[in-house]
């Protein structure tokens, strides 16, 4: 993430919304003063059924375009990209995981005056999420 140059402005540990887990979101700046975020989140319900509920539910809900599926990060993973224009360009990656009872997500976005390469952002995104997965343990 250094070399993003990316500053943290505050940050916010609200859990995930209706499910057991933990997630922290942070409010970036980039050197230029733009917005970026990210936040990293690890739910772990009671069974892998659930927890792939969870995982497909996040498909199914976000606004984001499906970048397609990633070998080698769990039972079941996939990645999701969004561009938009909210006064600068702002690039979006998200990934997200399920290994048994375990799901975590990783959405990484970075605004500017062009678009960081998904290129750019994906790498990042998948080492928080290998990183998370090993701090946290499945049944």
């Amino acid at each position: 993430m250094a070399e993003l140059s990316l500053t943290v402005a505050s940050t916010d540990p609200t859990p995930p919304l209706g499910r057991p887990g933990v997630a922290c979101l942070f409010e970036l700046r980039t050197k230029d003063g733009h917005e970026a975020s990210l936040r990293v989140e690890a739910s772990t319900p009671a069974s892998a059924e659930e927890a792939r509920l969870l995982y497909r539910s996040t498909g199914r809900v976000t606004v984001m375009t499906p970048a397609g599926g990633i070998t080698g990060v769990g039972d079941e993973a996939e990645a999701f990209t969004r561009r938009s224009e909210p006064g600068f360009k702002y690039a979006e990656y998200m990934v997200h995981a399920r290994t048994g009872n375990l799901v975590v997500k990783v959405w990484l976005a970075i605004g500017g005056a062009s678009y960081v390469a998904t290129e750019t952002l994906a790498p990042k995104a998948l080492t928080l999420l290998k990183a998370t997965q090993a701090a946290v343990p499945t049944v």
